[in-house]
């Protein structure tokens, strides 16, 4: 059948609330199969379903049991990467390699500058990174230090949450 309208509704409620899931396509056992049927199914539920793109997607049959028992493997990850902690000290070490491969833009004809950055929460884990002016940070930017921070720290398995805070002047 496919990924209804209503699909992508509560997959939309999901990535608003910052909630980790997986997307299972069951009834597999019903589904003609040839050598790409899998990858077109799961490449057609990537495209609709775009804003998860960190969701393991699987393919079963609760009928036959066919792949239902990796799904509770992939539970498993998706938890681990969902509630991970970092040092601040690491995350620092992180986003300045982040930032030294790739400069933000200049905003209103200063540059961008990234004091320190923090790990707030988990559930998803939830970054906030101290600048000296944060309307200045473009999203593409954002999406930029998201997907580095996701390969340095192996999280491409979780939503994760980076917001731009401006640092106090100390008095």
């Amino acid at each position: 059948q496919g990924v209804s309208d209503q699909d992508v509704r509560i997959a939309g409620y999901a990535r608003e609330r910052g909630r980790a899931c997986i997307i299972l396509l069951n009834k597999w056992d019903l589904v003609e199969k040839d050598a790409t049927t899998a990858k077109q199914h799961v490449n057609g539920v990537r495209e609709r379903l775009k804003f998860l793109s960190f969701a393991p997607v699987w393919t079963i049959s609760a009928l036959t049991g066919q792949r239902t028992l990796k799904i509770f493997d992939s539970v498993k990850t998706v938890y681990e990467q969902y509630t991970m902690r970092v040092s601040t000290g690491r995350l620092n070490r992180i986003f300045e390699t982040i930032i030294g491969r790739h400069e933000p833009a200049m905003y209103r004809g200063r540059r961008i500058k990234f004091y320190y950055s923090t790990q707030t929460s988990v559930a998803p884990p939830t970054f906030v990174c101290f600048v000296n002016d944060p309307e200045g940070i473009h999203f593409s930017y954002e999406r930029y230090m998201v997907n580095q921070l996701r390969e340095a720290l192996g999280l491409d398995k979780t939503p994760l949450r980076l917001i731009f805070r401006k640092r106090d002047k100390k008095g």
